[in-house]
């Protein structure tokens, strides 16, 4: 077992304490080295969290369980599931072998995620949140909105269509591919609350479902709106044609475009060279069988 002490910083107003979220890494004598690359993060990244959840009591210390995945638990698990947070028991569940691809594109990345999960779930009073909001929290704190986000949300958009909020809520249980388009979506609905309603949305709401409100009834008190009505904008706004837009004039998408073009009319060139090699190998063909042919005559007189 290794031990870990992460420096995710918070100030409280009043005492003005400085205290940090320990993290105790737990790993089997194979991923020993995993622990200590984790060990090797730098502590920094982590308190964007901090900054979302306007967190200033971390809590106690969560526990980090790096999993193999010959063991029962990961038998278990949906082989896409390459991470859990179990917030009840201060418990992040993470199988090193899985993290690679979308949504978990590395140790770093996953560990945020996780964190962001716990946290979040300490400030809501360990009340519930629905999935789609946990994960389009955690996945706002764990990566910022860059092209490579932007264009899977524009692909998941055309797969998806508008999906209502139970719609996407249901995408995180109906297997991997539409897990993968409820992360998207819901980061990208999530990123569009907080510029719509500013960064105070996420504290407020989990201050009021601490409270004892549903979180339906904490999102129409602290927007005045519902839900789905809010779901409803941001189909027409940042999930419509301003995000296409963005998206299409991004240097990424001009640079992909422009390189695509000049492969086709490289590969244009290559036909028609090709063509032409053969019209001129005709010609020389046809002019060979007219000389032999003249050649011939020739000989008959």
């Amino acid at each position: 077992m290794a031990s870990l002490l992460i420096g995710l910083l918070a100030t409280s107003s009043a005492q003005q304490d400085r205290k940090q979220l320990e993290l105790h890494l737990e790993a089997p004598g194979k991923l020993q080295s995993v622990a200590a690359q984790i060990s090797q993060f730098d502590k920094a990244r982590f308190n964007g969290i901090l900054q979302l959840l306007r967190i200033t009591d971390l809590g106690e210390p969560v526990r980090v369980a790096l999993v193999p995945e010959d063991s029962r638990i990961a038998r278990d698990t949906p082989s896409w599931v390459a991470a859990f947070a179990d917030p009840p028991n201060d418990l992040i569940v993470l199988f090193p072998s899985r993290i690679g691809s979308y949504p978990y594109d590395s140790l770093e990345v996953v560990l945020r995620h996780e964190i962001t999960h716990i946290l979040a779930s300490r400030a809501a009073g360990g009340n519930r949140l629905p999935r789609w909001f946990s994960e389009g929290l955690a996945s706002t704190a764990e990566r910022p909105w860059g092209v490579a986000v932007r264009s899977r949300f524009v692909w998941a958009s055309i797969t998806s269509g508008a999906p209502s909020i139970s719609d996407i809520e249901g995408l995180f249980t109906d297997g991997p591919n539409n897990a993968a388009r409820g992360y998207t979506i819901s980061h990208a609905l999530v990123r569009d609350l907080l510029s719509r309603y500013g960064p105070s949305l996420v504290p407020t709401l989990l201050t009021n479902v601490k409270s004892g409100d549903t979180f339906d009834q904490a999102f129409l008190s602290a927007t005045g709106t519902t839900i789905s009505r809010a779901t409803l904008m941001f189909w027409r706004s940042s999930g419509g044609w301003e995000e296409w837009v963005t998206f299409l004039a991004s240097p990424y998408t001009l640079w992909t475009v422009i390189t695509g073009l000049a492969l086709v009319a490289i590969w244009q060139h290559r036909r028609r060279r090709i063509k032409r090699h053969r019209q001129w190998e005709e010609a020389e063909r046809l002019e060979a069988e007219t000389w032999e042919e003249h050649r011939q005559k020739y000989r008959l007189h």
